[in-house]
């Protein structure tokens, strides 16, 4: 069952995406609370005051100007010592490269748009944290 309360940031330079998933996730979750950034700048910048359960970071973010990539994003937020889950989002399966970077998870785009199917993806992504959690603590005891 997907906890009561979490806050969330959603990161994707789409907007219509950014809708979508925040109007899915609202619909599966109501009482959480939900941050959009358009680029990894963006959600660095709120992240300096914002504390966050969950992140999505999108991978590809298009822009004139030169932006952070997903992976990026995700590694420069670690490096600034964010906890938070972070799982990456793209319509490439490019699980290992956002793994790599720190991430916890990754969703493939689209997502599923249904309240039962897409409630089950979101709870998969927050049992990789503990899970992932658990084996960075064996790691440490071996």
């Amino acid at each position: 069952e997907l906890p009561e309360n979490l806050s969330v940031l959603i990161v994707d330079d789409d907007m219509v995406l950014r809708k979508l998933l925040s109007r899915s996730i609202k619909r599966i979750a109501p009482a959480w609370s939900i941050q959009e950034a358009a680029n990894g700048e963006t959600a660095l910048s709120i992240c300096d005051d914002s504390k966050f359960d969950l992140i999505f970071l999108d991978q590809y973010m298009a822009s004139i100007e030169k932006q952070l990539l997903g992976t990026e994003t995700a590694y420069a937020l670690r490096a600034k010592g964010v906890t938070s889950i972070i799982c990456g989002l793209s319509a490439n399966n490019l699980e290992d490269s956002f793994m790599e970077s720190g991430a916890d998870a990754f969703m493939l785009k689209p997502f599923p748009c249904q309240k039962e199917a897409l409630a089950a993806e979101v709870l998969q992504v927050l049992q990789k944290k503990k899970v992932r959690g658990r084996i960075e603590e064996d790691k440490d005891t071996i």
